[in-house]
C-alpha cells in the first residue's frame, strides 16, 4: 500500500503519485502567468519579467512544482531542518512531470552545501531530491558544483544583501564544458544563490542551464 507522506491516508491509484494523496495534492498551487525565464509569478502575460529583461540570469529556464506558501513552507522544513529525508521523494516525484519535456542529456546537479553546514546538518536536501529524480529517471546526477564559499543562510538576510552574500561563492570540482545541466534544489526566493550557480557553470563552458525547484516563492 502506497501512503500520503503528508496525512499518512493511503494515495489513491487515479491521482498518479505513491507519495501523495489527492486531497494533499490539491494544496499544491501554481500561477496561472509567471516569467518563462525566472519563474516569478506576474499579473499580465509576459515572456519574461522586467528583471529577465534587463538583467538576464545565466540559466535559461525555472520549473516548478508550487508556490512556497503555507503549508507548503511547513514541508519544506521539514526536509531541510526536521531531518524528514522521505519528503525528498514527494519532492522529486512531484517534479517528474516537468523532467518529461526536458532532453535526457541534460544531467541532475544539485545546488551545494558549504561542508561546514553539510556537517552541521547531516544531509543537503537538494542533493536527497536529485538523487530520488534520479532513482526515477536513471539520469545521471552531477555532483561536481561545490560551495567553495562559507555564505550565511539567504533566508536571513535581506533581499539586497543575498546577491553579494553568494557572490563567486561557487567552484567546479569537475570540467562542464559542453554539458546540459538542470540545477535541483528545493525552494528559490530571490533566486540570487541559483543565478550564480548557473553563471558559475556557464562561464566554465556548460552549453545550458535549466532548474528545477518544489517551490518558488512569489515575490
Amino acid at each position: 500500500m502506497n501512503q500520503c507522506l503528508i496525512c499518512h491516508n493511503k494515495t489513491e491509484e487515479q491521482s498518479g503519485y505513491k507519495t501523495i494523496c489527492s486531497g494533499c495534492l490539491s494544496l499544491l498551487s501554481h500561477p496561472d502567468i509567471d516569467c518563462q525565464q525566472c519563474g516569478v509569478t506576474l499579473q499580465t502575460r509576459h515572456a519574461l519579467c522586467g528583471s529577465c529583461q534587463k538583467f538576464p540570469p545565466s540559466f535559461s529556464r525555472v520549473q516548478y512544482a508550487c508556490i512556497y506558501q503555507s503549508p507548503i513552507d511547513v514541508w519544506v522544513k521539514a526536509l531541510k531542518f526536521g531531518k524528514n529525508i522521505m519528503m525528498s521523494r514527494l519532492f522529486a516525484e512531484l517534479l517528474l512531470p516537468m523532467l518529461e519535456s526536458i532532453d535526457a542529456k541534460y544531467v541532475l546537479m544539485p545546488v551545494p552545501l558549504h561542508v561546514s553546514r553539510l556537517r552541521k546538518r547531516g544531509y543537503n536536501q537538494a542533493y536527497e531530491i536529485a538523487k530520488e529524480m534520479a532513482k526515477y529517471t536513471q539520469r545521471k546526477l552531477d555532483t561536481s558544483l561545490k560551495r567553495s564559499k562559507n555564505t550565511q543562510m539567504q533566508a536571513l538576510l535581506k533581499l539586497n544583501q543575498r546577491a553579494k552574500n553568494v557572490n563567486k561563492a561557487f567552484s567546479l570540482l569537475d570540467d562542464v564544458k559542453n554539458r546540459y545541466i538542470i540545477l535541483v534544489d528545493d525552494v528559490m526566493t530571490s533566486g540570487n544563490t541559483l543565478k550564480e550557480c548557473a553563471k558559475t557553470l556557464v562561464k566554465a563552458g556548460a552549453k545550458d542551464v535549466k532548474v528545477l525547484v518544489f517551490a518558488r516563492k512569489s515575490l
